[in-house]
Parts: structure tokens; sequence; C-alpha cells
């Protein structure tokens, strides 16, 4: 008997081939951030909060605003090359693909500035614009042939409790889908259990396509007190555009002879997602010496408000005649639309730096995330917002960031280099084992009278472990290896600014 395991597996890339309602997967979608801003703030891999004057770094520690002491207005423009490679079944495959962005735009103005010889030590600053916090973009192709199971099983199994003979009805289910076509058909009538006549050596296929971003309009007010303690508040308002194109396909081995002459099917799905976040961040940067700096910030939960519209269609090479001599069809359509929202869990960020007269300085920040406070807000569905609340503690821990810089000026030159350390999220071995996350940055800057040009280069290496489905026999012994996932990423950018 095959049985499925009742575990959410965790923001697989490959769940979202299932057409469903939210899950966990959504939430670590919008709660794992990537901030790509400035050249500068991407040279020293984001280091920045603790050194403060840099317009990324009001997404982070908005108490930097108040270093400024001029008005500064900053563009940054780039590029993103993604290499996906896959391991599935012994099976390797590779995508990639480059694309244009534009992480930063914006502005900061001194709207008072201090003066001990008047009197004032006080200073204010006001700045607005965007950033990137997240970059959804990438490409996953995973082939092989599975000698244990079909994904068709997995959807059977998850159609448990449906009466998809009642025409129309939860038309968005895959399993519907399935059920119209003849891939899946009752076990049991009494119970609505199904089974389906797909089973082992099956080639499988997986690709996927995401597109997109989190850009964050950012609102910050701040200033420091006798440029000795800084602070600062972002109004911050996450503007969230992913769209998704998932393709799943099985074929029969050449030569087998299966039922209903099968030969192929494939599910196609899209997904587009928009929605727009709300959350606010403090910050505090002391400077008891001159050479020495600590950040403190606190970033609310961000809530979303979400609409997601999905279209799935499944066709299939195969011929399924009734007792009554119809035919099923072999192409089959569903979809949905919702409204739904969903928080993020809160973080603390905490940095240091160390300035080396006026021409070097070494930043280290830390940032702490608390993945089991995620949560899901489903309008009327008390219950269900419970369930993925249960599978969120049961699945998810703590989690950090480690960002280290680096600058060194010689005249109108500067040399910049950063890395980037990530920690897993999940409390999953399976996933933990193969899960990394690390990054190189390095760059230049140029001053050129009130304009400095900036470019930088950051390497994104890391691994994932990705599971098509997730079935087990009566034993409890898996029906399906996971795929193993090793990406790549490489972003240049350029920023050009001007203080006037």
């Amino acid at each position: 008997m095959i049985k499925i395991r009742n575990i959410a597996l965790l923001a697989s890339v490959f769940v979202a081939g299932i057409l469903h309602a939210q899950d966990d997967a959504d939430l670590l979608r919008y709660s794992m951030l990537n901030p790509v801003g400035t050249a500068r703030y991407n040279a020293m891999g984001g280091a920045f909060g603790a050194l403060g004057a840099n317009f990324t770094g009001l997404s982070t520690n908005p108490a930097g605003i108040g270093f400024y002491t001029r008005h500064e207005i900053s563009l940054s423009l780039g590029t993103v090359t993604q290499n996906g490679r896959t391991e599935y079944y012994g099976e390797h495959n590779e995508l990639e693909k480059t694309r244009v962005n534009f992480p930063q735009g914006g502005g900061v103005f001194c709207i008072r500035n201090g003066n001990r010889k008047e009197g004032r030590a006080w200073s204010l600053q006001l700045g607005f614009g965007a950033n990137r916090i997240k970059d959804f973009n990438n490409n996953v192709y995973v082939r092989g042939v599975n000698n244990q199971s079909s994904y068709m099983q997995d959807v059977a199994a998850r159609s448990a409790g449906y009466d998809f003979a009642v025409l129309h009805q939860d038309v968005s289910h895959i399993g519907n889908l399935a059920y119209q076509t003849g891939l899946i058909d009752y076990a049991d009538t009494l119970d609505f259990t199904y089974e389906s006549f797909l089973g082992r050596g099956l080639r499988q296929k997986h690709i996927l396509q995401e597109r997109g971003n989190i850009s964050e309009m950012v609102f910050s007010f701040g200033g420091n007190w006798s440029e000795q303690l800084y602070f600062g508040v972002t109004l911050g308002i996450p503007i969230v555009d992913y769209r998704q194109t998932s393709l799943i396909e099985e074929e029969a081995a050449e030569g087998s002879r299966l039922p209903h002459n099968f030969k192929s099917y494939q599910v196609r799905n899209r997904m587009d997602v928009s929605g727009t976040g709300l959350n606010l961040k403090l910050g505090l940067i002391y400077k008891p010496v001159h050479f020495f700096r600590i950040g403190l910030a606190f970033h609310t939960p961000t809530y979303y408000w979400i609409k997601e519209t999905a279209d799935l269609d499944l066709t299939t090479r195969m011929q399924y005649v009734l007792s009554n001599n119809d035919v099923l069809p072999n192409a089959v359509y569903g979809g949905y639309s919702d409204r739904y929202g969903l928080s993020t869990p809160l973080k603390g960020v905490l940095s240091m730096a160390f300035l080396v007269n006026n021409f070097g300085a070494i930043s280290v920040e830390g940032e702490l995330i608390d993945y089991r406070h995620m949560r899901m807000d489903v309008d009327d569905d008390l219950d269900y917002n419970k369930h993925i609340r249960d599978i969120v503690r049961e699945n998810y821990d703590l989690a950090g960031v480690l960002r280290l810089g680096t600058e060194w000026r010689v005249g109108i030159l500067s040399l910049r280099a950063g890395y980037v350390w990530q920690s897993c999220p999940y409390k999953n071995e399976l996933l933990r084992n193969y899960w990394s996350n690390h990054t190189a940055t390095a760059g230049l800057g140029l001053v050129l009278g009130r304009w400095n040009l900036d470019f930088s280069f950051m390497a994104d290496l890391g691994k994932r472990t990705d599971q098509f489905y997730y079935l087990l026999d009566g034993d409890g012994t898996p029906l399906v290896k996971p795929a193993k996932l090793d990406f790549s990423k490489y972003t240049c950018t350029v920023s050009l600014g001007c203080r006037f």
C-alpha cells in the first residue's frame, strides 16, 4: 500500500507544480530576503548596519541616515546571471538565464545640519526611494527515470476525501483534472480514495521558471545628536511581483505497454502573485570614539495583502475508453483566484564597524530571524490558519545571516570586498544536510568631485535538496529520491550618485 506522509516539504521548488491552496512555502518565499542595492552596499556584503550613509542601508538600519551631511541622490543598474544544475536519478541537467534589473533608486535630504559653534547639536535627515529586497528569478530543469513510483500516485494520495465525480467540484485541485482524464480513479467510492494505473519506470521531467521581485518603497527619517548617537526610523512598503510557470511531465519508456495505450501526460501551472506589505524598522548607532561604531536595529513583521491567480492545464497522450464506449478527454483546465494575508517574522540586527583613520573600514553584521513566527491569514478559515501555524512550528527554526565588509581608499579610488553567510531555516535533517548559501562580493568606487561612480560583483553559491513529491510505501520506505540542486547567481551592479 502506498501512503503519503503528513508533512509539508518546506519550500521545495517542486511544490509549485501542484495547484493547491497557500502553504508554508508561500510564507518562506516572502520571509527569506536577499537585498541587492547600491554597488557600494553590494560590494561590502551589505554590512552597513553600523557604517551608515548608504541608501540601501535604510532597509537594514535606518539610523545610518544620520551620517549624511549633504543631500544625495543615487540610482543603480545591474545584471543577474543565474545558473541551476540538477541531479535526479543519475541524470544531470542545467539551465542559465541573464536578466537586467534596477535594484535601487532614491535620495536623502538634510533638513537640519548640526552646528556646535552655533549651539545646534541636532542633525536631521529625510530619505525616500526604493530598494530591491528579494529577487525571485530562478530556472530549474529536472529529468530522470524513476523506477520507484509515479507523480500520479502522489496526486491520488492527496485526493483522498474529494468527490471528483461531482462535475466542477474542486476544479482547482489537480486531482480533479487527473480524474477527468482517467489518470487516477476511485479505489473506494465509499471513502473517496483514489489510485493510479501509473507506477514505476516512467521518465519524469520538471521545469520551473520563476520571475519577479520584491521592491520596498522606503520613507526614512532620522538624525544624530552631537555626532555620537544616531537614530532613525523607516516605514517600508514592499511591493510583490511574482510569476511562476511550472511543467511536470511523465512519459512511458520506449517499448513499454501500459493500460489505455498511455504515452505521456503534461501538467502546466501558471501562477501570478501581486501584493503590498507594510513594516517598520527602528535603528540606533552609537559612536563612543571616532574609530568604533555599534548599531542595533529592530524590524517589525511585514504584513502582506496578497492576490494570487493560477491557471492549470493537463494534457494526455492516451485513450481511456469507458464501459459505455465514451472516451475521456485528453485536455482539461482549471484555476483559481484568491486573496489572503500573511506576516513574516520579526528581525533583529546587531552590527559593529571599525574605522582606520579616514581611509579604511571593517564592518561585521549579524541578523537573527525566527521563522517559527511566520503566519498565514486566510479569511474565514481559522482552522486552516492554525494548520499552517502548526506546520511552521514543527518544521522551521531560528536562522541567521552573517555579513562582513571592508573598504579601503587610495585617493579618489576605493577598493571593497565582502562575504555573506546564510543559515538554514529548516529543522528537517534531509534538507539541512544538503543546504548552503554563501556569497562573495567585491567592487570599487570612484569619487569625482560631487559625483561618485561605484561598481560591484557578487557571486552567490548554494545548494538545496528539493523533493518532487513525497511518497512512502507501507513500511515507510521513500518511493522517490530528492533532486539535488546546485545554483550560482552572479550579480553586476553600477551606481551613480550625486551630492549637493
